[in-house]
């Protein structure tokens, strides 16, 4: 197997899990579910990601560096509070069609932003595209 399919299927992968986080708040909300076992699903829903994460790293035999590890850590923290904010707002009744489009906007905005601000990078009219594409995909969701 060559490394642009285990990429390309890494990718798919984290594309479908990316989605059954949220997708699992709400389903807890709607059952009122949520305030009793919010704690719980996010200590098996990020330990599962974790136990995936090791695993993939094993078979792919790589080398653990310690900057890999930081920013591995910094993400998790980020992508925890996240998700426990818009499980608080769930909680409290706000609706899924306002809380699902502002947590995804602001990782898109925050992302092209670091990219930029701290990374300088240059967006190319691909990169431009992508932003719209995923701007107008939440527009579309959250109208729909």
């Amino acid at each position: 197997m060559n490394r642009s399919s285990t990429w390309l299927r890494l990718m798919l992968i984290a594309f479908i899990a990316n989605g059954l986080g949220p997708f699992g708040l709400k389903i807890m909300a709607e059952k009122g579910l949520s305030t009793r076992y919010h704690y719980q699903y996010l200590l098996w829903w990020y330990a599962g990601g974790l136990l995936f994460g090791l695993g993939a790293f094993l078979i792919s035999r790589g080398r653990f560096r310690g900057i890999e590890l930081l920013m591995a850590l910094g993400i998790g923290i980020g992508s925890f509070g996240g998700q426990f904010f818009s499980l608080l707002a769930l909680e409290q009744k706000v609706p899924g069609y306002i809380v699902f489009p502002i947590t995804t906007g602001g990782n898109l905005f925050m992302v092209a932003a670091a990219g930029v601000l701290l990374f300088r990078e240059k967006i190319g009219p691909y990169g431009v595209a992508g932003i719209l594409t995923g701007i107008l995909s939440i527009v579309l969701l959250s109208i729909g």
